[in-house]
């Protein structure tokens, strides 16, 4: 069997784990619909924030190792190392790490000099402690990840990761709460249960994926997986903070009652991203395991196989978000209806996102995690800038078109990287997801200008729309490699 089969065999297999885990990871967070009736908004507007708070500082003490396990992994078979080489020593550099930020932040928190962190000065200093010490399983749990995905076994990080730990975070939370009635304490414990029980079933998994793993060495990490992963680490810390700046600057600047309203439609917006960042871990190590000489061959098919399957999955949620917007916020309350067109925006940033923005993965497979470290800076400051200048003046929309605009900016950018590098992975076949997208955008623009329709003309152009879509996944998926590709 030839390599692109291979690869188009994984594909297909991974693409169907995506899809069925796309499925997972947006039912799962949809707890926190529940979290947010019984708690209110200014409560789950603060949960949300310092949630995502406590991910960013994970991000920042596993050093980009995880992303660095997912391009070494494939690499110590290409080079006859150890296939398990580098994962305990990463897991010692997570800890050291993880346990160094704790106790900073721990010290922040007894001296109360925590509340630099804009939002958080409202939480007292049991609640900052209880949240960081989810970073020590949730460093943890990155790493697992990331070797896992490197050993193109995606499920792990699809069911534990995505699934699992955000599923039980608000459930344990929601136990905790009617057992104690301690509003302030149980939801961070709910995040620190969710990540140990993600831990204990990744101690039981890795051990059959990678046999002779050893959990304790003295072998120093190798230098080519730490030069790899320190680039790359701060980068997705930059992103981290990139993905959330919007949210974190609403608390900010408009207070945590908007910061919850406008939390619950990132959460609902966040079904289109979580479809594409699925398939990150399909595409990098493909990537990252193609010879040069083939990649201008091979890559455009398999970019383009991925980019079709997630743009139809991200089209037909785009529907139900467009035609129920407020039936979709009700799901939260009737305080938290309101401006359901910042819906819309985050929902087409979503969109170009899964197009254009998952170039971002080939430029990782090849290596390429100092551009993407300028590329992150650089869109920090614009949504930063963005945010400021937004917000004020149009409050909810602004941080929306905020997100908008910078997505924009990463994927102009990362596709005239890969002009430079003489590589363009898209295929004419990506035409009929482009037409759909301007169609959900045409539906968009007359719903909120001239278009009233009945709820039950809505249902009906759902229903067509989804079953079309749904045949169009279906017949991409079974699509087979041309067979001048090797």
């Amino acid at each position: 069997m030839s390599s692109i089969e291979n690869d188009q065999k994984f594909l297909l297999r991974s693409s169907l784990l995506n899809i069925f885990g796309a499925v997972l990871k947006v039912s799962g967070p949809a707890l926190n619909f529940v979290v947010a009736r019984y708690f209110g908004k200014e409560a789950f507007g603060i949960y949300i924030s310092t949630q995502l708070w406590v991910a960013m500082m994970s991000r920042a003490a596993v050093l980009g190792l995880d992303k660095g396990l997912t391009w070494y992994v494939p690499q110590n078979k290409l080079h006859g190392r150890l296939w398990f080489e580098g994962i305990a020593e990463s897991l010692r550099w997570g800890l050291i790490f993880a346990i160094i930020v704790f106790s900073v932040i721990a010290v922040m928190a007894l001296t109360g000099s925590y509340t630099v962190f804009s939002g958080l000065e409202s939480l007292s200093p049991q609640e900052i402690i209880f949240y960081i010490v989810s970073i020590i399983p949730w460093v943890f749990n990155l790493i697992f990840a990331g070797a896992s995905e490197g050993n193109r076994k995606p499920q792990y990080r699809i069911f534990i990761n995505d699934f699992a730990v955000f599923t039980f975070a608000p459930l344990i939370a929601l136990v905790i709460f009617f057992v104690t009635d301690d509003k302030a304490l149980s939801l961070p414990m709910g995040l620190f249960a969710a990540n140990m029980i993600a831990v204990i079933l990744y101690v039981f998994i890795m051990p059959r994926q990678f046999p002779g793993l050893k959990w304790i060495t003295e072998t120093k990490i190798p230098k080519a997986l730490l030069s790899f992963s320190l680039p790359i680490g701060f980068s997705e810390f930059v992103v981290a903070f990139l993905l959330r700046a919007d949210l974190w600057m609403v608390l900010v600047l408009l207070g945590p009652e908007n910061a919850g309203v406008y939390a619950i439609m990132v959460t609902i917006s966040n079904a289109i991203k979580t479809v594409r960042q699925n398939f990150n871990s399909i595409l990098f190590p493909v990537v990252a395991g193609m010879e040069p000489e083939k990649m201008k061959r091979n890559l455009p098919h398999v970019y383009s196989y991925c980019v079709s399957l997630i743009s139809t999955i991200q089209i037909g949620i785009g529907f139900f978000i467009v035609l129920f917007p407020e039936e979709t916020l009700m799901l939260a309350g009737k305080e938290f209806v309101q401006n359901p067109e910042v819906l819309g925006i985050l929902l087409f940033a979503g969109l170009f996102d899964g197009s254009f923005c998952f170039t971002g993965m080939i430029l990782n497979g090849m290596g390429k995690s100092k551009f993407l470290l300028k590329l992150n800076v650089y869109s920090l400051i614009l949504a930063v800038t963005l945010n400021l200048l937004l917000i004020p003046m149009f409050g909810l929309v602004g941080a929306a078109l905020s997100t908008l605009s910078f997505q924009i900016f990463q994927g102009i950018w990362m596709n005239v990287e890969l002009i430079r590098h003489k590589l363009w992975p898209y295929r004419r076949g990506l035409f009929v997801q482009l037409a759909w997208s301007v169609a959900l955008l045409v539906l968009f623009i007359l719903l909120n200008t001239v278009f009233n329709p009945e709820l039950w003309l809505k249902i009906v152009i759902f229903a067509s729309s989804a079953s079309a879509l749904v045949y169009l996944l279906v017949k991409r998926a079974a699509e087979k490699p041309p067979k001048n590709l090797e």
